[in-house]
């Protein structure tokens, strides 16, 4: 499980998930401070090791926080 506590004022949360000896994760993305429900969503990355499907989810989460910013006013 990787977990990235402060990142854009997001908690990213990774962990891997196996199915039929390839590897996936499962990404929970909550904003900090705030009591709204986090964003669940499961990425298809069909990697072979555990750590490689969570360095590539975390990536994939990064980048799904950076499309969803406003930009500063």
């Amino acid at each position: 499980m990787l977990i990235e506590p402060d990142y854009r004022g997001h908690r990213i949360e990774v962990y891997a998930d196996g199915l039929q000896g390839e590897w996936d994760a499962v990404v929970r993305i909550r904003r900090t401070l705030t009591d709204t429900p986090p964003h669940v969503e499961r990425v298809t990355c069909r990697k072979p090791t555990a750590e490689d499907a969570e360095r590539w989810a975390m990536i994939w989460a990064r980048r799904w926080i950076d499309q969803r910013r406003k930009p500063p006013a």
